[in-house]
């Protein structure tokens, strides 16, 4: 019987590793300790997702492609963006802002085109509380826009925090594989 006990706790201990998180190349570690400075319990949810591509006709790689990253907020209240990495122009904000419940929202950058091997990124979180994001519903989000033989491909990953749900919309989100401009679009409940 006490072998039988140890595989059960060891299957249950196991369960709680996400398995998306030892397949992908994004991980909770990959991103900053935005809520460090808590007292609290806080719950944390990791997904890595990779951005359908867009097709349409090949042209000549551009020198700076438009990336835009919209949010759906669902979750009640107003939300509000928080930006951590920005390896791009910031172009501008897509109104309404700050964020209503019910609307999209979001900005626009003005990214250089990726070098091979050294991927562009973009983070930044949305959040019902701007002053406290580990006491709010938060989502982080990563977008990596990577250049692999002359083909743009972008990975997305992100963070939910106390119980935030936060999702990409793979329908309405798409990368252009010859000129890297995209389009990014998530849901926040």
């Amino acid at each position: 019987m006490t072998r039988n006990v140890k595989r059960f706790l060891a299957g249950s201990l196991l369960s709680f590793v996400p398995s998306f998180a030892l397949a992908s190349p994004l991980t909770a570690a990959d991103f900053p300790n935005l809520l460090s400075e808590r007292t609290d319990y806080v719950s944390l949810r990791v997904e890595s997702v990779d951005v359908p591509v867009r097709k349409g006709p090949s042209t000549a790689l551009v020198m700076r492609a438009l990336q835009d990253h919209y949010v759906f907020n669902q979750t009640g209240a107003t939300t509000y963006l928080g930006i951590l990495i920005l390896d791009d122009t910031f172009d501008t904000m897509h109104l309404p802002y700050p964020l209503p419940t019910g609307n999209y929202g979001g900005y626009r950058v003005s990214a250089p085109p990726p070098a091979p091997g050294t991927p562009v990124i973009q983070q930044y979180y949305w959040t019902d509380n701007p002053s406290a994001p580990a006491s709010g519903r938060t989502c982080l989000y990563e977008v990596a826009v990577s250049n692999v033989g002359g083909t743009c491909s972008a990975q997305v990953a992100f963070l939910s925090y106390n119980g935030a749900f936060c999702t990409l919309d793979a329908a309405q989100s798409w990368i252009h594989p010859t000129t890297c401009e995209a389009l990014i679009v998530w849901g926040h409940q």
